[in-house]
């Protein structure tokens, strides 16, 4: 009778033996638990991104809005990040960008690749278009399998407006030294009453001659000029364009009824005009300025 205690025993063991696991098991557990106090709650994540300055939103696949932070929730005029959850852009305020916005989204899903730091605008509910600065990554779950997207973005209307009013200043800056530019390189020298004088410096293209023309159109006009005296020492290379050009000068100052009289003709000056065929019959010339001044001079004293 006595050996039939064994087993019994043995059956006890087994079970105190698996309580014992157990027991251990969820000590284990909790153990765990307590050595995880910080780990990274849904509502801890929600408080980091409600803190960060830009805005940041997360759509699924289908371009369905999976949740955002604070900053999102007000640009889309609800009350909390829960309430844009279910939502597509259609259902927002800036419905003219929708198609805009769903089709960059669509394309980084597609493709796998990041669009990164690019403007766009967005309409406001006041009827206001306003510009941002936006960022979209592909959305990975955690085998790395692409489900949606992830996007953040910031106000730089203000910057913009900025920018805008610096560019625009620059150009009018540029406008002005353009200006002053043009004054130097055709100046009006008034020699006395009647007599200006034009030295020129430099070289000669298409668009200075016609700087030149209008410059003496509107100094002869507007200082009653019945002598002009354009010099060209100070010009370097004398060919077929500047001469064309010193001939148009001459021939529209003579259309206002005033003399021309071209001055700083050196001998290989001479020799060059004669070679290109230009004539210059119809012009008063002179070896320097100063001859020329004198010359115009003594031709007005001779007059009265």
């Amino acid at each position: 009778m006595t050996t039939a205690s064994a087993p019994i025993s043995t059956a006890d063991e087994l079970t105190q033996a698996r309580q014992r696991i157990a027991e251990l098991e969820q000590r284990l557990e909790q153990q765990a638990v307590h050595d995880r106090p910080h780990a990274i709650t849904p509502s801890m994540l929600q408080l980091v991104l409600n803190h960060l300055p830009q805005t940041i939103f997360w759509k699924d696949r289908n371009l369905v809005f999976l949740g955002c932070n604070e900053r999102f929730a007000r640009d889309a005029m609800l009350p909390s990040p829960a309430q844009v959850v279910g939502k597509t852009d259609y259902d927002m305020p800036w419905l003219p960008q929708a198609d805009l916005y769903r089709a960059d989204d669509r394309r980084v899903i597609d493709t796998g690749t990041a669009k990164l730091h690019f403007e766009e605008p967005q309409s406001r509910p006041d009827g206001t278009t306003i510009w941002l600065r936006t960022s979209k990554i592909p959305l990975l779950d955690s085998a790395s399998q692409i489900v949606g997207i992830l996007g953040m973005y910031e106000d730089i209307t203000e910057y913009k407006r900025v920018e805008d009013e610096r560019a625009q200043l620059q150009e009018q800056i540029i406008k002005v030294q353009q200006a002053a530019l043009t004054e130097l390189s055709t100046p009006m020298i008034p020699i006395s009453d009647g007599l200006v004088a034009m030295p020129l410096i430099g070289t000669i293209d298409s668009k200075r001659a016609q700087q030149v023309i209008e410059a003496l159109l509107s100094g002869v006009s507007a200082q009653r000029a019945t002598t002009v005296i354009i010099d060209i020492t100070g010009v370097q290379v004398i060919d077929t364009q500047v001469a064309n050009a010193l001939l148009r000068a001459a021939q529209a100052v003579k259309l206002l009824g005033a003399q021309v009289l071209l001055t700083g003709i050196r001998p290989e000056i001479a020799q060059t005009l004669v070679s290109l065929g230009v004539d210059l019959s119809g012009m008063i010339t002179r070896s320097t300025l100063q001859a020329g001044i004198a010359d115009a001079l003594a031709q007005r004293n001779s007059r009265r």
